[in-house]
């Protein structure tokens, strides 16, 4: 019966071939970070987005973090650096609660806890 059917799991990909990738997003982050020196304001929310895009992809979080912080404190608006963000700080508190460093989970929190309430301001228009 074809309900009942498993799912064939799909290879992992290479580490070689990872490291290509994480090669070529490095060199995407320092160009953007040379566009966002001689971008304009609202240029500059873009290439801060995207920064934090690409330090997310690569799994540099607390890099990520910086960027969509300084993206959102630039300009406040819903979109990528707030739901990237709620992300980031869940992998954060994760990682501080294996590791038993109850400070760092309270920190993360009290964060997802700010950018909620940065989230109900710009939703209400509070801004």
């Amino acid at each position: 019966m074809a309900f009942f059917k498993r799912k064939k799991k799909k290879a992992a990909p290479q580490k070689e071939e990872r490291m290509i990738n994480k090669e070529e997003i490095l060199t995407k982050i320092e160009q953007a970070k040379q566009g966002l020196e001689e971008a304009d304001a609202e240029d500059k929310i873009s290439y801060l987005n995207q920064i934090g895009s690409l330090y997310l992809e690569i799994e540099d979080y607390d890099q990520a973090i910086t960027y969509y912080e300084t993206s959102i404190s630039e300009k406040q608006e819903m979109g990528k650096a707030f739901t990237d963000l709620t992300k980031l700080y869940n992998i954060k508190r994760k990682e501080a609660s294996e590791q038993n460093d109850k400070e760092k989970v309270q920190y993360y929190l009290a964060k997802s806890d700010e950018l909620m309430q940065l989230t109900k301001d710009t939703i209400r228009g509070n801004m």
